[in-house]
């Protein structure tokens, strides 16, 4: 398949030279969707880590087209389900007893089937309905098989391809090596839910399942079953009357704290992962893929918002560059202008997407990131993924969304929470007023700054001076006009003298000197007025600047 996918795009190369550019245009989508269509049906024949990345590869709308991503997107759930007799092998010889003498009911129909496992609705006997998830038999093999397999792609992208320029592969392979080794053990899994148990704790609009310890191994998880649909199943959501604006609030808040507080998120928040309970709360599941934060990158993302919201291209520049998403030896000053204009897109305090994301702007924007000094460094593949993920879903729940009204609350609690305990704290709080004074017309000079320094600043004038200007321009011209006229007509009437009655030539030149002369006294006039207000202006000032005592006193 790679080595085909390689030979397509090679004579598709070759082509451009002898078709016309709206057919070539035409073709390379036809073939994007050949392609995304064989590789789908290819992952669903093989099955094991292909599917896995062909799912993760699916979420990256910001680069690759949408021919690609309708197609793989149909990885997100047809996956074939494994033959029960052979779970029901896997988890007796896991657990170490028989599925009757653990379980009162078990479910042989899974009720979802995943690339590396599957999960069968089950009742302990204690009486408790759990979710049993058993990794698919020979699957670690496979994926061993499939590691190989894709080191061979990334060196053949590497070599014929240009993704390298914008993309460190090596780096992306092992976060999404280090993160697929992780999911291979349940146990993590069930580890890493209960981390997410504390970190919900204070809030009421989110659950995460308890995990039965006594019957969970590397590859069988036992959870607590929580009944819910996707959270991308509106006629359900209408049917329940659970309120969609609210619930999209709620997604936003849960995910912006995550990865803003706590530093620690799911990566892999597709609809099959977050689902909706019929009273509107969110039930996250599925925490085999995770990701974290380092504080000093969490630092540098506050930077780059507060940039986003001052408009200032160069902080976001700063920030950028410290979160090595620039490579090195850009045309920085290039990528500044770029920036300013973009950020020329965001209307007063709100962060409107919808000009990016929307008909032919994703090209637009796609072209943008290829023309910029971007490189996506490691361990941001699938915090991009998650965000891209779950912004997709919130504005499906509800297109209005105000993505800066409800972030902002969090990242002022990161700014807090950097500033507590130190000196700075009381000065924060005694300024919070002033502050909001300041920001807007910090944004505003930032914003002239950077217009400046791209030569695209405009001056407004004021009504009356623009007006008084208009007129002085008019006076000037006139002038010059009257003047032209009056020197037109005296060469006229020098010309025509041998020509014409000498009356006329002497009318003719009379007027035009006339009206030169009168041009002349109207300019003398004029100065005589200003010299006559400078003097006074130099009286008033000597009178103001006289001493008050005698010398002699």
């Amino acid at each position: 398949m790679i080595f085909k996918f390689a030979w397509d795009f090679w004579w598709l190369g070759r082509q451009k030279y002898f078709i016309p550019g709206r057919r070539l245009e035409a073709k390379t989508k036809a073939l994007y969707r050949k392609q995304a269509a064989y590789f789908t049906n290819t992952a669903m024949d093989m099955g094991g880590l292909i599917i896995k990345l062909g799912q993760h590869v699916s979420a990256q709308v910001d680069i690759l087209p949408k021919e690609i991503i309708d197609e793989l997107s149909k990885l997100q759930d047809s996956v074939d389900s494994v033959d029960f007799s052979e779970i029901q092998q896997k988890i007796e010889r896991e657990l170490g007893a028989s599925i009757s003498e653990i379980f009162a009911e078990f479910s042989p129909a899974p009720i979802a089937a995943a690339s590396l496992g599957q999960v069968h609705r089950a009742t302990l006997r204690t009486g408790e309905d759990v979710a049993v998830k058993v990794m698919r038999p020979g699957v670690e093999d496979i994926i061993t098989i499939d590691w190989k397999s894709i080191q061979v792609a990334i060196r053949l992208l590497k070599r014929w391809t240009k993704m390298s320029d914008f993309m460190d592969l090596d780096a992306v392979y092992d976060e999404f090596h280090d993160t697929v080794m992780e999911e291979l053990d349940y146990q993590k899994e069930g580890q890493n839910a209960e981390e997410f148990q504390l970190q919900f704790i204070h809030r009421d609009d989110v659950v995460v399942p308890a995990i039965h310890w006594s019957y969970t191994t590397s590859k069988v998880l036992t959870m607590e079953f929580l009944e819910g649909v996707k959270i991308n199943n509106f006629a359900q959501l209408d049917a329940w009357g659970v309120d969609q604006t609210k619930l999209a609030k709620s997604l936003i808040e849960i995910f912006v704290e995550q990865i803003l507080l706590e530093g620690f998120f799911h990566a892999d928040p597709h609809p099959g992962n977050v689902l909706v309970q019929p009273d509107g709360t969110i039930a996250l599941i599925d925490f085999g893929m995770v990701g974290r934060i380092p504080d000093d990158m969490k630092e540098q993302m506050v930077a780059l918002l507060m940039a986003v919201y001052l408009k200032d291209a160069h902080g976001a520049i700063d920030a950028l560059t410290r979160l090595r998403f620039l490579r090195r030896n850009g045309d920085l000053e290039v990528f500044s202008r770029n920036l300013t204009s973009l950020f020329e897109q965001i209307n007063g305090d709100t962060f409107d997407l919808s000009f990016v994301t929307s008909g032919d702007n994703v090209e637009e924007l796609r072209d943008f990131l290829y023309s910029q000094p971007f490189q996506l460094p490691a361990n941001t593949t699938f915090l991009g993924k998650a965000i891209g993920t779950v912004y997709g879903l919130c504005t499906g729940l509800d297109p209005e969304l105000d993505l800066i009204g409800t972030v902002k609350p969090y990242v002022e609690e990161v700014v807090r929470s950097d500033l507590r305990g130190s000196v700075f704290s009381n000065v924060v709080d005694e300024g919070k007023n002033l502050l909001k004074g300041i920001l807007p017309t910090t944004k505003k000079f930032i914003s002239a700054v950077d217009k400046m320094d791209s030569g695209n600043l405009r001056v407004k004038l004021s009504s009356s001076f623009e007006n008084k200007l208009i007129d002085t321009q008019n006076r000037n011209t006139g002038r010059i006009i009257a003047t032209i006229i009056g020197a037109v007509s005296l060469l006229t009437a020098t010309n025509m003298w041998n020509e014409v009655n000498h009356m006329v030539s002497y009318v003719l030149g009379t007027l035009g000197l006339i009206i030169m002369l009168s041009q002349l006294k109207v300019r003398e006039r004029r100065r005589d007025v200003r010299h006559a207000r400078q003097m006074r202006a130099m009286r008033e000032n000597s009178r103001l600047e006289k001493p008050k005592f005698n010398s002699h006193e």
